[in-house]
């Protein structure tokens, strides 16, 4: 019906080049291409997309392998951005960091074991946490590879979603009840191969982290790794719907500024809700503590 309709619902396993996603519609196979501050929508007539093999990717449950990166011809290609390229310098954080950095943070990543699901929850200040999550996730997909989604959920208007330019478009708290495919739709495609977010929404405080919480199964079964971001356990109640459901936490505290008593609260929040098994994060202030 939806493709009846002129709706589409992208693959999010889609090539990037040059700024511009090409992908197919799950419901009837008709190629789609994402243009800069565009949605999903067919090939216009004119233009062709050129699909050259590359490496296995694993497959959508039910559809074909995404086996392809798209080319566009010249003319599709004029004026492309990035997508997030308004952010300017948060892009480069998804590439390799720092020598020192990336070994502390690749470390981590070889740390996660067999866990699909990773929560941080953090008790610092946003930049802090920001930088972190991004910093991870690169590592991670180098270590890993495959698919990551990356999930705001901090409820707030200062979470991953603002450096990656996602602000006030469709995410989390836009996610319909009803359908777990519309939180696929309100994922945005990253200028980093096969890395996607689910941002904040359109009214981050309306976020409804129980029905990411109860859709992971789902997602799970289409990413290879599932990153979210959160604020403290204790700041709300929320909160506490992803966590029980995380295979793996993370709190994030920053040395030298995150009081002993804020931890010792997260501590006791996660206890009280038998999360027993919590790792810490200890990050170093940019600009001293």
């Amino acid at each position: 019906m939806f493709c009846i309709l002129g709706y589409h619902r992208a693959d999010p396993a889609a090539a990037w080049n040059d700024g511009i996603g090409f992908s197919r519609c799950l419901g009837c196979g008709v190629e789609l291409v994402q243009r800069p501050r565009a949605g999903w929508s067919p090939v216009p007539r004119g233009y062709a997309v050129v699909w050259r093999p590359t490496a296995e990717r694993p497959a959508l449950t039910g559809h074909a392998p995404a086996r392809t990166t798209g080319f566009p011809l010249a003319r599709l290609a004029d004026g492309a951005r990035r997508v997030g390229a308004a952010a300017g310098r948060t892009l480069d954080r998804f590439h390799a960091p720092p020598d020192h950095a990336s070994r502390s943070y690749r470390y981590l990543a070889q740390r996660i074991g067999s866990a699909r699901t990773i929560l941080l929850s953090a008790l610092c200040d946003a930049d802090a946490a920001n930088d972190t999550l991004l910093l991870l996730a690169a590592m991670l997909q180098a270590e890993r590879g495959g698919r990551l989604l990356l999930i705001d959920a901090t409820m707030g208007a200062d979470g991953v979603s603002v450096p990656l330019g996602a602000v006030g478009k469709p995410g989390l708290s836009d996610i319909r009840t009803d359908d777990p495919w519309s939180a696929v739709e309100m994922m945005q495609m990253l200028a980093r191969p096969d890395m996607i977010l689910l941002g904040a929404g359109q009214r981050p405080a309306a976020g409804r982290p129980d029905l990411v919480a109860a859709m992971l199964p789902f997602l799970a079964e289409r990413f290879d790794q599932i990153l979210i971001q959160q604020r403290a356990i204790m700041a709300d109640s929320r909160n506490l719907a992803l966590a029980t459901r995380a295979d793996l936490i993370w709190a994030l505290a920053e040395e030298g500024r995150s009081p002993m008593a804020r931890l010792a609260a997260a501590r006791d929040a996660f206890h009280a809700n038998g999360i027993a098994d919590v790792g810490l994060i200890l990050t170093v202030p940019t600009h001293g503590g």
